[in-house]
């Protein structure tokens, strides 16, 4: 039954991406672009990444011979190393993992990440409200902005919020929907068999995690208001429901209520 279930959402998420959003229990819209970078066929994605793969590690797949291989079909290429070359070029962590170790995999699980933030940073740049910048404007304006707009910086806040329960709960979901991926037929990839990369979403999953946690850290300090602003200097710790209250640029996110009273309780123990 469960499989059926994902199968269905998966058929969702084709048309509209609310079949994967009602799974996961997470505001429709507010991960749009990272479904967009990391789960759909995003074409300026791939070219930097096969850019970036070629600028820096050409000469490692130009280098690769046949005894080089562990043991793997051609599927659909001339040989298993001109497919294995067409993979690596692509970016498949998987036969960098494989074949070089993970130091490379993760530079390349890195470069992936970064690009996904730099996208974010420069959509919430590019967010103006009667002349105000993102970091300038209030919650009232919040409220006047386009629903796109509205919805990047949902995005934004849903990382400093839920990053790791997002990866532990929902990326380590993992399941074979069909994808068929070239050189792992059958294997099992990450949010739901949802993500393109099926190592860095498993195997790799940590990796991706630890990068989504620094570059969460850099875009927040970018972002971050002055110190003489007039927002409170220490803020309750509180918990929203997902997608609520994405304003509160300092506040402190729980996944549950309950979290809050027991955080509440370990503060008064302490006094």
């Amino acid at each position: 039954m469960y499989k059926i279930k994902i199968l269905k959402e998966n058929k969702l998420l084709l048309e509209d991406k609310r079949g994967l959003y009602d799974l996961m229990g997470i505001m429709p819209g507010s991960l749009d672009l990272f479904l967009e970078t990391f789960t759909s066929l995003n074409p300026t994605f791939k070219a930097s990444l096969r850019s970036f793969v070629s600028n820096n590690f050409q000469n490692l797949i130009d280098s690769l011979r046949e005894e080089d291989l562990p043991p793997t079909g051609a599927r659909g290429y001339k040989t298993p190393l001109t497919k294995v070359k067409a993979l690596l070029s692509s970016g498949v962590t998987f036969w960098w993992y494989e074949l070089f170790g993970v130091q490379i995999a993760s530079k390349i699980v890195r470069f992936q990440v970064v690009s996904y933030y730099i996208e974010l940073e420069e959509r919430l740049e590019d967010i103006q409200y009667e002349g105000k910048g993102y970091s300038e404007i209030t919650s009232e304006d919040f409220k006047k902005l386009p629903e796109e707009d509205k919805k990047i910086i949902y995005e934004k806040h849903f990382w400093e919020d839920y990053l790791e329960s997002f990866f532990d709960n929902q990326m380590s979901v993992a399941a074979d929907l069909g994808k068929g991926y070239v050189g792992a037929e059958g294997m099992e990839s990450g949010l739901y068999g949802q993500m393109n990369d099926w190592w860095m979403s498993t195997d790799g999953r940590g990796i991706m995690k630890s990068e989504m946690k620094e570059e969460r850290e850099e875009l927040y300090n970018a972002f971050k208001k002055d110190a003489d602003s007039d927002a409170p200097a220490d803020k309750e710790p509180q918990w929203f429901a997902k997608g609520e209250n994405a304003w509160d640029d300092g506040a402190i996110g729980y996944d549950t209520p309950e979290e809050v009273v027991a955080q509440q309780r370990k503060q008064q123990s302490k006094s």
